[in-house]
């Protein structure tokens, strides 16, 4: 009898032959599950997450940078020039003084939402930002001994050959001039490496110091968080202290009262007492950390 004359019979063979192949996988891997069931084998090479470290970040990379290039600053001897020798890579800082810094009115408005951010965050107080922050009016300036004028509503700002700015606001103390506050920040991310901010002094309890959740949240907002091991370092002498072994970083925060000391032509020597809050990233390996004196 020929299938072909029964094309029905046909069908349902090949139908059948269908099944029989799609359920052959199935039916293989049940027999395999049932081979194996219960039994459990070690994985030669387990999978570990590797562990974060300060290489890791952009930021604490430029601040290793700039730590090594400040520690080898020296005086560079007078030879005569190789003209095959190439180029020294030398790293200029950011000059301090108001004399040496530049106008930095367009960033006003920068170092205001930084610090509101800073306050917001829990970083600082806010009357800290509210000190720093504290510009005055238009009529406050000061003239240097060139007779050059420095208005002083707008901070000043000057930039290190490894992108990092720091943005101080000046004020005087009758007719002395000071630094009211300081801000050293990445010009690539932003990220704020150091604050310093004077305050007047009116009693002997001092305004809030960052604690430990302020120094965390610090952390975060420098994008270190991932760190993951932030603790207290032992035997710390800075009372308000961070300390991540696999970043090889140092979050510090102290707030001081201190006695400032000028002079004018007019009064003389000029005294005020006040605060700072000194807040601080810095790249330290373990065994370089500052330790108390016995």
């Amino acid at each position: 009898m020929s299938l072909w004359q029964h094309p029905r019979w046909m069908a349902g063979l090949c139908a059948a032959a269908v099944l029989v192949c799609a359920a052959a996988p199935a039916v293989f891997l049940t027999a395999v599950d049932a081979a194996v069931l219960g039994r459990s084998e070690t994985v030669k090479d387990a999978y570990t997450a590797p562990t974060p470290s300060g290489e890791d970040y952009y930021v604490l990379r430029q601040l290793t940078a700039r730590q090594e290039k400040q520690s080898n600053l020296a005086p560079v001897p007078e030879t005569e020039e190789d003209p095959n020798r190439p180029a020294l890579k030398m790293y200029i800082g950011a000059q301090n003084s108001l004399e040496n810094m530049t106008n930095g009115y367009d960033y006003q408005e920068t170092v205001n939402t930084t610090l509101q951010n800073l306050a917001d965050g829990g970083v600082i107080a806010p009357q800290w930002a509210a000190w720093a922050t504290d510009w005055g009016d238009a009529t406050q300036a000061y003239v240097g001994y060139d007779g050059a004028y420095y208005p002083l509503d707008v901070p000043y700002y000057a930039t290190d050959s490894l992108g990092f700015v720091t943005l101080k606001r000046f004020a005087l103390e009758q007719e002395s001039l000071y630094t009211a506050f300081s801000m050293t920040m990445d010009s690539r991310t932003g990220v704020v490496t150091q604050l310093w901010i004077s305050a007047p002094r009116q009693g002997d309890e001092p305004p809030p110091t960052p604690g430990e959740e302020a120094l965390l949240a610090f952390a975060d907002r420098a994008g270190l968080e991932n760190l993951g091991d932030w603790a207290k370092p032992e035997n710390s002498p800075y009372p308000n202290a961070l300390y991540s072994r696999n970043g090889q970083a140092l979050i510090t925060a102290l707030v001081s009262p201190y006695e400032y000391s000028g002079w004018t032509n007019a009064a003389g020597t000029v005294t005020s007492q006040r605060w700072f809050l000194s807040l601080s990233l810095q790249p330290f390996s373990e065994e370089d950390l500052p330790q108390l004196v016995p």
